[in-house]
């Protein structure tokens, strides 16, 4: 062969290989996405995933009311709300009927067996969608359509158009296979098999917080928020109600870390967690979203935290048309005669935004959420139970402490936890709950404190006698028997109680042995020399515990000289009142402070609530309704189209009291807090109009 023919073939071969190249590259090009999704070291992504109803849907809350006999589930904020479990159950159906039950149950779990890898948050609505009431009833035989006795039932849907959004947490390699089962789901709801519920699901890219540069120091404050409903089983018998402790223990944030720790490879650090060289706090609620969380501080009240009981009215008027009373909160201590007072809730925490502010009682919202499910996996019909929970986007506080060298390879190897790439699973179900906000601070000085002094635990404390029993109750002997306690100490008890432990190994799928704890909120009195109470004040401030397990967040402990929570202290937002000049602001219940504000209306325009010929230029009860149907459904007309009537049948909010309630409303930026003082305003009007009329 010539010199030019083997060049000319030589061209042709690599002529063939380019254009095999190229074409290799335009059909992976044609099956992956342009932009794919952001992934971290550990081969774990995050994406985003909507839904859009075809048909009008109706997701279950398993409960009915005002004439419906089933009602929509619905969030926090009374939107419509895809939970997870509903969305992982028909998804792990398909993955079964595709891939077979073992790929189903590595993805997406099963009944007794490890979590699912995938993990999904629920899909909440983007807005506040009216909802459609549908009707229907059994035939009284085949042949005819008459409605059979009794079989009436009213359904609430929610209308074909709604949105929904929600994240997921994968492995990189499952991703192809979860586009294929979102695919497959083409309903969702109740009456799938009728065509209820058609929907679209789709899939896009999450952006990922970046890697972040951290300076450890001994102390890590982090600011915890769950993205789904939390529930952290408080006995371990459960029946066919769960009942939920109200916050995070340091034994199950501890075991959240040190789980994920394990998974992502890095065992070394996980043993650190396990034994003992850092230490993890309870993860407490916060009240509301406070600017600074990382610098709040939050306990759980005193047991010594008295409230005085409500007082009895008559008449047919209800409590919430009344002038409100807000509970006043008492010392026990040092009270010549109280009166009939009340023990503090078992979910009752005590908190203020900095060491200021004033302390403000209040209670984390929670609700009972029903389930079908099934123990045994072989079982054949599912079993009715109901789950306490806290609900979705509550901040919990807590801290981390450990020796500088011990947190700083701790903070290398949770980074990805830290910055919100990656999410804890905690609780039953393993809910996903992130890092809302973080700060590396150095422990506080200790407290000037003098004798005497409260000392209140924060963390329920594990004593043991000599016999190794369980201690239930303290005294000044038991506290000198502690290790580090300082010598010449009084302790007197003034309120302390007992309470169960238990706790669930989530790796070794073995319950922990159940102990008997000094109960959080215990109240003793702490009196002795100066220097003894320093050190005690900063062994406090520097996280170290008394008792067991500290590490694991037990036997925590503060000093006070004057019990948190006392009323008398004026908050900021109470001064502002003018005409209750330093009264405190209790928020126990958060429409306590809505009663409040729509009271003060009613006061500066009574002549609404008249009736009779009185009332002819005033908007009616029914008006006044279906103002608040339309501000709760998110109409954003709904005030305009009453300052500003066009019709013979509005003219009457031109009246100068329901004008001057609907520019207190406009007032009001938030559509939910609007919608609420409406509700409220209307339900006190109606009471007052009853009132009138008898």
């Amino acid at each position: 062969m010539s010199k030019g023919k083997r060049k000319g073939k030589r061209k042709g071969r690599a002529g063939r290989r380019a254009a095999a190249k190229l074409s290799r590259k335009s059909s992976r090009s044609a099956t992956q996405p342009e932009n794919p999704p952001v992934q971290d070291s550990d081969g774990r992504v995050r994406m985003t995933l909507t839904a859009e109803l075809l048909e009008d849907t109706h997701l279950g809350s398993g409960s009915g009311g005002g004439g419906i006999d089933a009602l929509v589930t619905r969030d926090r904020k009374g939107r419509p709300v895809i939970w997870a479990s509903h969305l992982v159950g028909v998804l792990r159906d398909a993955a079964k009927r595709l891939h077979g039950d073992k790929v189903a149950s590595e993805v997406f779990g099963r009944a007794g067996g490890p979590r699912h890898r995938a993990v999904f948050t629920s899909l909440y609505s983007t807005s506040h969608p009216t909802s459609r009431i549908w009707r229907s009833t059994a035939r009284a035989a085949f042949d005819n359509r008459a409605p059979r006795d009794e079989t009436l039932r009213v359904v609430e849907h929610i209308p074909q158009g709604t949105r929904f959004e929600g994240q997921v947490e994968l492995l990189r390699k499952d991703l192809p296979m979860l586009r294929r089962l979102l695919k497959e789901v083409d309903a969702l709801g109740a009456g799938r098999a009728a065509g209820a519920g058609r929907v679209e699901l789709r899939l896009q890219e999450s952006p990922i917080p970046r890697p972040t540069t951290v300076r450890p120091t001994e102390r890590l404050v982090l600011v915890l928020r769950n993205l789904e409903p939390l529930c952290i089983t408080a006995t371990s018998t459960p029946d066919n109600f769960i009942p939920s402790l109200a916050f995070v223990p340091g034994r199950s944030l501890l075991g959240a870390l040190a789980a994920w720790l394990i998974e992502a490879g890095h065992r070394d650090a996980a043993t650190l967690l396990v034994e003992g060289r850092v230490a993890v706090s309870d993860a407490l609620p916060l009240p509301g979203s406070p600017e600074t969380p990382t610098s709040a501080e939050v306990l759980p009240a005193p047991l010594s935290l008295l409230r005085e009981k409500p007082l009895g009215a008559s008449g047919s008027v209800p409590w919430w048309a009344r002038p409100p009373s807000s509970p006043r909160r008492v010392d026990r201590v040092g009270q010549q005669d109280p009166g009939p007072l009340r023990r503090p809730e078992p979910d009752l925490f005590v908190g203020r935004s900095d060491s200021k502010s004033a302390w403000t009682a209040y209670r984390p919202p929670r609700r009972v959420r029903l389930r079908n499910g099934r123990p045994e996996p072989n079982q054949a019909d599912p079993s009715l139970f109901a789950v306490d929970q806290i609900v979705e986007d509550t901040l919990f506080l807590c801290d981390v402490r450990g020796e500088s060298s011990a947190m700083a390879q701790l903070a290398q190897a949770l980074e990805p936890v830290i910055a919100g790439r990656r999410w804890l699973r905690v609780g039953r179900g393993g809910a996903p709950v992130e890092v809302h906000e973080f700060a590396w601070t150095q422990a506080p000085p200790p407290s000037d404190v003098s004798a005497p002094v409260y000392m209140i635990l924060t963390s329920d404390l594990l004593v043991r006698d000599k016999l190794l029993r369980w201690r239930t109750s303290l005294d000044t002997v038991h506290f000198d028997e502690m290790p580090n306690w300082p010598k010449g100490l009084t302790v007197t008890p003034i309120t302390q109680d007992s309470v169960a432990v238990h706790g669930f190994n989530g790796t070794a799928r073995l319950w922990r042995m159940p102990a008997l704890a000094i109960r959080r909120g215990s109240v003793f009195r702490v009196e002795g020399p100066d220097e003894a109470l320093d050190r005690l004040s900063r062994r406090a401030t520097e996280g170290r515990g008394l008792g067991e397990r500290t590490h694991e967040g037990f036997g925590r402990f503060r000093l006070d000289a004057t019990l948190p929570g006392v009323t008398g202290e004026a908050s900021p937002s109470a001064t502002a009142d003018a005409g209750r000049p330093n009264r405190p602001q209790i928020a126990d219940d958060p429409s306590e402070a809505v009663a409040e504000t729509t009271r003060t209306w009613f006061e500066k325009h009574p002549r609404l609530s008249g009736v009779g010929s009185n009332a002819d230029s005033h908007p009616s009860l029914s008006q006044w309704h279906d103002l608040v149907s339309e501000l709760e459904s998110g109409d954003p007309n709904a005030l305009a189209s009453r300052l500003n009537p066009t019709t013979a049948g509005a003219r009457n909010w031109k009246d100068g009291d329901a004008e001057a309630v609907l520019r207190e409303l406009e007032r009001i930026q938030d559509p939910d807090q609007r919608a609420r003082h409406a509700r409220m305003f209307v339900r006190r009007l109606r009471a007052k109009m009853r009132e009138k009329k008898e």
